[in-house]
This record gives C-alpha cells, sequence and structure tokens, in this order.
C-alpha cells in the first residue's frame, strides 16, 4: 500500500493526480463536501454563539466509509481541496468526520507535475481564518433564509425563499425595469452632409458638429424638426460652400486585455459563445481538473477557474512570450505589463490561463467536447493576446465649414494587427478613409442627410451584464456569481426573454416587501461591507461570531416591525358578505385578500407588488348572458376574460390563440402535410397541419435554440412501413423510423448512426 493518502474532491482531478503520482500516493475522492448543515433545520445555536450544527451529507455516508477505510491507523493523509475558502472548508470537516490527526494541507492553482511536486514539499496546517470566514458566509445565509422566508410564505406566497446577495441581485434587476417603465424619451437629429472632392468618384460622410467660432469640444444640438429645417435652410443657400477647414493626423493604439478572471470570462463566454454562467463554471471545471488526452492521458488544462486576480507566474510568462517571440515574430510581443488588481483581490491566486500555453487548441481538438474546446480556446486566446503588442490605428480626421456651421469627418484602419493576431477584432473599429485633402480646398455636395433619433432607456440586464454589475459594487464573489444569477432565476423572480432579464410579478413582489421592510439587507453598500468582513475574518480580522452578531440583531428587529406593519388583518370590511373582516393570505399563486368567515364566504381579491388590491381593467364590451361590462383577469392558466358581476355571472371566455403559423417544412411523419408552429400551455411546438389526421409534435427549441425538424429519407421503415428520418442526438446524426416512440425499427429499440 503506498504510505500517503492524497484525499481532492473528484474523480476528474483524481485521475489527473495518479497520472504523474504513480503508485507513491493513494489518491481518492470526496465528492465535494461530506458535512453541512441540515436543510429541514436551522441547524444554528443562537444563544451559544451561533454555533452551528453539522450532519453528514446522506449521499456521501459511503463515500466518507470507503476513506475511513483508506486512512486506516496512523497513515500520512495529505488534503488537496481546492485553493480557495470553499476548500479549505472541504479539508476541515474531512478532517474533522474523519477524526484525523494532524493531516497536512496542500494547494496548487494548476494540476500539472511541478504545481503538484512544489504543493508537496510545502505541506501546511488547515487555515482556520479561511474556515471561519466560510462558516461565517454559510451561517449568515442559513439565517437570513431560515428567518426571512416564513415570512414570505406568509404574506407574498408560500414555497418561496429569500436569499442575503440573491435579494441584492433582484433588486437591480427590477430597479432596471422601473428605470424602463419611468423613462421619458427626447427626440434629437443628427445631419450628415455626403460629400467629395471636386470631380471625384469616392465619397464621404461629415456630421455637424458646431457653429463656427465656437470651440473644438463644442457641440450643436438640434432638438426638434423646426431646428433641422433651419439647418438645411442655410445649408441650402447658393452662397453656401464646403471648404476644408482644418486637417489632423491621428495614431492611437489600443492594448490587450488582461487575461481572464472569474467575472470577465463568465461576461465573454455569455456574451461570445452563449453560456450561461452556470455552464462555463461546469465546462471549466472540467478542464481544470483534467481532460484526456489520448497518450498523454489526464491532464489539467487551465489554472484554477475561481479567482479575481490578474497575476501570471513569472514561469508561465516567459513561456507564452517564448511561444510568441518564435510563432509570431518580436514585433508582436508586448511590453511587460502588471494588470492593476481591484480592491480586496487575492493577489495569492493567479488569472484564468492555460498550464501550458504551447498547448494549441487545434492540436488537442479531438480530446475535447465541443464546449471543451470553445472555451479553452477563449482562454488560451485571450492569455496570449494579453502578452502581445498593442494595435496601432492610423487615420485623419477634417472640419469642413460651410458658412457658419463646422462640420466633422474622420477615417481610421488598422496599420499593426498586434494582439489582434490572435484575438478577434470589432470590424465596427475601422472607418471608412478619407481622401487626400488640403486645406482651404473646396469640395462638392452630393446630398444632405438629416436623420432623427430618440433617447433609449438603459438597457435590461443580461446575465453577463448582472455579474458585471455586482462584481463593480462588490457584491458576492468568484466562487458566488454563477449561482447568484441562477438562483434568482430558478425561484421564478426573474425570467430571461431573448437573452435579457425580466423580473416576474412574483420577484417584483417579493422585492417591494423587502425593500419596504428589509431595506438594509438589500443594500448593495450593506452587502458589499459584509464581503469586506468575510474577507477580513479570512485575512485574521475579527471573530466570526461578532460578525454574524451584528448581521443577526437587526434582521431580527426589521422582522418584527415587518410583521407590525403587515398585520394579517386589514380592517376592511368584505364587499360580498358584509359580515368578515378581509385578511391577507398567501397561496403558492401569490397573497391574496380574503374573507375571515371562509369557507362560509370565499370572498377573494388578488394583491399587487405594492400591497393594493389588484383591479382587473373593465373592457368596452358588454357581458353576452348579463349585459354587465365583461373584464381581463389573470387566473391560475393565465388571462382571461370574465363578467365584472362575478360570482353572481359566471362568464368566461378564454382569449383565442395565435392563428398556426407555417414552417415550410414536411411533416416527417407522415410525409404529405407541412409543420406548423402552434402555441400551446406550456410554450411554442411544432406540429403537424394535418392533424388529427397524423398527430406528430415536437418541441421546436432545447437549450434555447431552435430544434431543427428530422430530415425525412427516401427510404421505409422495414416494420411499419412509414417514412424514415435522419435525427440529431447526444452522439450524432442517427437514423430511426418517424413514428417513434410507438414503432423503433429498424432494429428495435437500437438506432442506426448515420456515417459522416
Amino acid at each position: 500500500m503506498p504510505g500517503s493518502l492524497i484525499i481532492v474532491e473528484s474523480p476528474a482531478k483524481a485521475r489527473t493526480l495518479k497520472r504523474f503520482l504513480g503508485d507513491r500516493y493513494d489518491v481518492k475522492a470526496s465528492m465535494g463536501h461530506v458535512r453541512d448543515l441540515p436543510e429541514k433545520t436551522l441547524s444554528v445555536d443562537v444563544d451559544a454563539g451561533f454555533k452551528p450544527s453539522y450532519e453528514v451529507v446522506e449521499s456521501r455516508r459511503k463515500t466518507l466509509g470507503e476513506l475511513k477505510a483508506a486512512v486506516g491507523r496512523d497513515r500520512e493523509v495529505i488534503l488537496a481541496s481546492d485553493p480557495d475558502r470553499e476548500g479549505e472548508a472541504i479539508a476541515w470537516h474531512l478532517s474533522e468526520a474523519l477524526h484525523l490527526r494532524n493531516p497536512k494541507r496542500i494547494e496548487f492553482h494548476e494540476i500539472t507535475a511541478e504545481a503538484v511536486r512544489k504543493a508537496l514539499e510545502n505541506p501546511r496546517l488547515i487555515d482556520m481564518n479561511r474556515v471561519n470566514a466560510q462558516q461565517a458566509r454559510r451561517i449568515v445565509d442559513r439565517l437570513v433564509g431560515f428567518r426571512l422566508s416564513p415570512f414570505l410564505w406568509s404574506k407574498v406566497q408560500k414555497g418561496i425563499s429569500a436569499g442575503r446577495v440573491q435579494s441584492v441581485a433582484l433588486r437591480l434587476v427590477v430597479d432596471r425595469e422601473q428605470e424602463i417603465r419611468g423613462f421619458v424619451q427626447v427626440e434629437s437629429w443628427t445631419l450628415d452632409a455626403l460629400l467629395s472632392k471636386s470631380g471625384a468618384e469616392q465619397r464621404f460622410k461629415a456630421r455637424l458638429a458646431r457653429r463656427a467660432g465656437e470651440g473644438p469640444k463644442s457641440k450643436l444640438e438640434i432638438p426638434d424638426a423646426a431646428a433641422k429645417d433651419r439647418l438645411l435652410e442655410e445649408l441650402r443657400s447658393p452662397s453656401t460652400s464646403f471648404r476644408v477647414l482644418e486637417i489632423e493626423e491621428k495614431r492611437r493604439t489600443k492594448s490587450s486585455p488582461p487575461p481572464y478572471i472569474t467575472s470577465t470570462l463568465q461576461q465573454d463566454a455569455s456574451s461570445r459563445l452563449r453560456f450561461a454562467p452556470n455552464r462555463t463554471m461546469r465546462v471549466a471545471q472540467n478542464l481544470y481538473e483534467g481532460v484526456d488526452l489520448g497518450p498523454g492521458g489526464s491532464t489539467g488544462l487551465i489554472t484554477y477557474m475561481r479567482t479575481d486576480s490578474t497575476n501570471i507566474a513569472a514561469e508561465a510568462d516567459g513561456r507564452v512570450r517564448s511561444w510568441i517571440r518564435g510563432e509570431l515574430g518580436e514585433r508582436y510581443l508586448g511590453r511587460p505589463r502588471s494588470d492593476k488588481a481591484r480592491a480586496g483581490a487575492q493577489e495569492a491566486h493567479e488569472a484564468i490561463r492555460p498550464t501550458d500555453p504551447t498547448r494549441r487548441p487545434e492540436a488537442i481538438r479531438d480530446y475535447l467536447s465541443a464546449d471543451e474546446y470553445r472555451l479553452y480556446e477563449l482562454i488560451w486566446r485571450r492569455f496570449v493576446a494579453s502578452r502581445m503588442a498593442d494595435a496601432v490605428y492610423t487615420g485623419n480626421q477634417a472640419e469642413i465649414q460651410a458658412g457658419d456651421l463646422v462640420f466633422r469627418a474622420s477615417g481610421v484602419r488598422l496599420t499593426f494587427d498586434g494582439f489582434y493576431k490572435v484575438w478577434e477584432r470589432d470590424e465596427r473599429d475601422d472607418e471608412a478613409q478619407l481622401p487626400e485633402l488640403a486645406v482651404g480646398e473646396t469640395l462638392q455636395l452630393h446630398g444632405l442627410e438629416p436623420e432623427q433619433h430618440f433617447s433609449q432607456p438603459p438597457p435590461r440586464y443580461s446575465e453577463a451584464t448582472l455579474i458585471k454589475e455586482l462584481e463593480e459594487r462588490g457584491i458576492g464573489r468568484p466562487s458566488t456569481y454563477a449561482s447568484i444569477v441562477t438562483v434568482i432565476q430558478a425561484r421564478g423572480y426573474v425570467e430571461q426573454k431573448e437573452r435579457r432579464l425580466h423580473p416576474t410579478a412574483l420577484g417584483e413582489m417579493v422585492n417591494s416587501v423587502m425593500v419596504a421592510h428589509f431595506g438594509t439587507i438589500v443594500n448593495d453598500k450593506y452587502t458589499a461591507d459584509m464581503e469586506d468582513k468575510l474577507d477580513g475574518i479570512e485575512r485574521g480580522g475579527p471573530d466570526w461570531q461578532l460578525i454574524v452578531g451584528d448581521l443577526y440583531s437587526p434582521l431580527m428587529q426589521m422582522l418584527g416591525a415587518a410583521e407590525e406593519a403587515m398585520p394579517a388583518e386589514t380592517g376592511e370590511e368584505c364587499p360580498e358578505c358584509h359580515q368578515g373582516q378581509l385578511v391577507l393570505k398567501a397561496s403558492k399563486f401569490g397573497p391574496f385578500k380574503g374573507c375571515s368567515r371562509y369557507p362560509k364566504c370565499k370572498y377573494r381579491q388578488a394583491v399587487l407588488p405594492g400591497g393594493e388590491a389588484a383591479k382587473p381593467a373593465l373592457l368596452e364590451e358588454a357581458c353576452p348572458e348579463c349585459g354587465r361590462p365583461l373584464q381581463l383577469r389573470k387566473g391560475r392558466y393565465g388571462e382571461f376574460v370574465g363578467c365584472s358581476g362575478y360570482p353572481e355571472c359566471k362568464y368566461i371566455r378564454r382569449e383565442e390563440r395565435e392563428a398556426p403559423k407555417p414552417t415550410g417544412q414536411t411533416c416527417p411523419q407522415c410525409g404529405k402535410h407541412e409543420l406548423v408552429e402552434r402555441q400551446g400551455r406550456y410554450g411554442v411546438f411544432l406540429a403537424c397541419s394535418g392533424y388529427p389526421e397524423c398527430n406528430y409534435r415536437a418541441n421546436p427549441k432545447k437549450d434555447g435554440k431552435a430544434r431543427p425538424a428530422p430530415k425525412l429519407l427516401d427510404e421505409k421503415c422495414p416494420l411499419c412501413g412509414k417514412p424514415m428520418v435522419e435525427r440529431r442526438g447526444r452522439f450524432g446524426s442517427f437514423k430511426s423510423c418517424s413514428d417513434y416512440p410507438r414503432c423503433k425499427g429498424p432494429q428495435g429499440a437500437k438506432r442506426q448512426t448515420v456515417k459522416a
């Protein structure tokens, strides 16, 4: 048996370590956390200094038993969990659960032979400051969730919950939505002149900038159509000519971006690869822990992906510079750089980079999944670009006078690509080149092009821009960004439409209660200050119980005040029976006011986010049964039209659904009719227009992307005779019967793989 046991979190990480440690060490995986606070109880003794009561995670009991057997007696145990607070806490929980005596703790930011060798040569004790910082965060979040969630159940909706950091993220999304709703558009105009040198074919545009005699930084505003018309009249005067007033040559450089940290990787993966943050982190975890490279075995491809530092190890910096010099040439090599880290960044960590910058993405493409390849390529290109020379642009700018007005034209082009040699460039950076112009030269006018504009409201957050906002405000940390944006959507508080985050009615309702009664909790400065205090605990600062106590006392005071401010009794008389009082209640569909005499009186009225009763919108249409006005209501299955005389008149009319939309595709099942897009209770789906003769239907979307209909083939199923189709599955294209799953031909439930 090997002399020492190394415990890591995952089997993938264990395989990678085992490849270059060989038989000298036994490497086992804990499968993540082995102990945690039980889910259904508070498990924090407030009166005993917020002492937590941890239990073994049920799904880890078998793993823990195997680890105990592997530890045996008097065996050296080395804990090699991830190099952050969460990893330190996992190491401590393992030590406690396995009753280890003096375990060694090592950490490495990349899983390479050299990094692990150095870590094994420099073991340390478990850092209890890090452990206590993680415990403090876990206990604070548990206290907030367990104290606020029951309150929200009783006042808003059953089954919902509140989180300390997630509530701040929700507030940002709701505040932005309110900004958009309250936005007032402002009209403005621009005026371009289409010009050329006298007799030349090349034309260029110049934009009206200012009045002659005003400073070069002044700007002439065109607020409305009347002002635009006055300027056009002035410019169309026969005496007005366009003359070059001034020419300025320009040269500018653009520096390469710094290497990735967690937040910028999530942002770029979202905008460039369309990856959700949690998907990015899942793929990055695979690349960090190790991918099987065939003859090379399991290899860690990137450094640790939860970091807020842009530092790069001197050895890695030297290797990438050598690669740039040898592959691209000396002129592409950038100057040594020192990227400014944000306040509170963990400078001991490195940025996210390839473990070996000479390992090009194309060389290992066959060993990576599609997601792994795309993310590794993004990380590789960003890191290499960060060590390359600046891009150089050259161009010129001309000021052109027409009467009392001055126009400005400019052109720029890329003269040295620099880091753009490996990094994708935005083509919009280029502008059309100006012709050779001379001061005093008269230009020919080919037309004036006024254009109306309206100011735009601030854009809704995407997942990427919300993470950027959280980072800038100091809310959350690299390990929590992805979970924050995931949780507010999973709870139904926020939904994505066209990759933008919209608050739901439930989200706005929860936010209104939180802002009104728990303003401190959802205050971004307070939350950022809490993050700084947790960082302080990690650095050996204040006792973690004091930090938790500083939050808990105000929380309980706010909760008591909220209970008094939102009593169940509203003091309103029931408008239906006139005997009972209206009381505020909550259901799984949201808050409502109901009669206190229920079930004798079943009157109920929905409540809006602000707390006022929801009033259905009256329509200019009479009820066909009783003649009273119809009104638009919201029910369990969406909007519907009902009589305002309810419950005396129970007339209901569901709104008509949209007509089916043709797709131009033939139904793969019957081969005769066209597929159409229909709207159903659970969203859009594809169906055969020949229904009910043919009942084919399919969900047209998967993971947010359009799913193509199966391709109809010119061959019949040998079992049922219906057409065969080519489908796309997890492992590539395959053939099957169009009547699957009723018919599983041609080989029972087996598929016929389509050869490339």
